[in-house]
């Protein structure tokens, strides 16, 4: 059933798992960030979400919470419990019964979901489940949007195989990057470099070019109050493996060796990888080469190997044209500073086009939100299809 009476209360519970859901959006790894909320008589009596690392479920959280509230110790009748929940329950089995079979023996009236897991494992199959219980499953479309957003990147890694890829750029009010010199800190302000820390925080991996490591050596960890949070995976593109000669790198020392992975169309020899010191903990990935650049299909299959559902994007212009030209990227994220910035300088992107193309062979976006930050701004920018 779709879109069946949704009461005011309803609405409110699915608005609580949804705000539930939201709250662990990146920290989930390759399984959605999902939230749920039990009630009895309409009182709440379970909430949960997807744990870190994506076990338990948000449904498994509630029920054990749920289990323990007195009010269903007291009086527990089946049809006085509703359940609300962001996705379809899993029908599944790994090492644990799936969601759908713990909510049978739990016991519910109804099952509120806002959409169905397009997982060819799940995908109508808890529903029925459920169903053929003796329990009404009501899909509801109310609240699309901001579900959407929360999932895009399981959605998505679900109906391409690829990864939500957002660009995050800082750049002055004339789209450059770095001086001509390479002097790029800092063009934004500092509540915008906190954004960027939320921004990573729900991300599960960030990639960056060589070019970018070799002028600024970013740190590229999570810090002030995300610094809780286990930093992200990073992933380099280094096409002819230069960064070999560039040992005192800020991210092994902030993030860690062994969440590092260079990508790069050099086949190195594993007597190199054991004997240079360089070489040790770090992950070395092999991609072909395209007109001299890494050639971004197999980029990207490579990161979605790695249980990536949601990509950031941290620079340079050389990448962040690379993901342009060939459209492979769903928002850009923009900081704009307030600084005006010579023509000589960085900017945002390269040439990707002819030099003599129309104005409307250019890609349109479309503007999702806009921020101020001070004097500094942050637009988001969604790529139409």
């Amino acid at each position: 059933m779709i879109d069946s009476y949704i009461s005011k209360d309803d609405k409110k519970f699915l608005k609580l798992a949804l705000n539930l859901a939201r709250r662990n959006v990146g920290l989930t790894g390759k399984n959605p960030s999902v939230g749920c909320v039990i009630t009895l008589k309409d009182i709440i009596i379970g909430r949960g979400n997807t744990q870190l690392g994506g076990r338990p479920h948000a449904e498994i959280m509630a029920m054990k919470q749920a289990s323990d509230h007195p009010l269903l110790k007291e009086e527990r009748k089946i049809e006085d419990i509703n359940i609300y929940i962001t996705l379809e329950p899993c029908a599944h089995e790994t090492t644990s019964p799936s969601c759908a079979k713990e909510i049978v023996n739990f016991g519910a009236n109804r099952v509120i979901y806002l959409a169905t897991d397009p997982d060819n494992r799940t995908n109508g199959k808890g529903k029925s489940i459920m169903e053929k219980a003796g329990i009404e499953c009501i899909e509801t479309r109310i609240y699309e949007r901001e579900n959407s957003d929360i999932l895009k990147g399981y959605l998505k890694q679900k109906k391409t195989g690829f990864p939500y890829i957002t660009l995050k750029i800082g750049s002055s009010i004339n789209g450059k990057i770095a001086t001509k010199n390479g002097e790029s800190k800092w063009i934004t302000n500092s509540l915008c470099r906190k954004r960027v820390q939320l921004l990573r925080s729900e991300n599960d991996a960030i990639l960056i070019g060589k070019n970018s490591i070799f002028v600024d050596n970013p740190r590229l960890n999570l810090r002030d109050q995300f610094e809780s949070i286990e930093n992200k995976q990073i992933f380099i593109l280094d096409t002819n493996f230069e960064l070999s000669g560039f040992e005192n790198l800020s991210i092994f020392d902030n993030v860690g060796k062994d969440k590092v992975h260079i990508i790069t169309s050099k086949k190195l020899k594993d007597k190199v990888r054991k004997d240079r010191k360089f070489f040790r903990e770090v992950n070395i990935e092999q991609a072909n080469k395209e007109q001299q650049f890494l050639n971004m299909q197999e980029i990207l299959k490579i990161v979605s190997r790695m249980g990536v559902n949601r990509l950031l994007v941290e620079g340079g212009a050389r990448v962040w044209t690379s993901f342009l030209k060939i459209g492979l990227f769903d928002e850009i994220v923009m900081f704009t500073g307030n600084k005006i910035i010579n023509d000589s300088a960085t900017s945002c992107f390269n040439d990707f086009l002819p030099l003599d193309a129309r104005l409307g062979d250019f890609p349109n976006l479309t503007l999702t939100s806009l921020l101020r930050w001070k004097d500094n701004i942050e637009a988001k920018w969604i790529a139409n299809s």
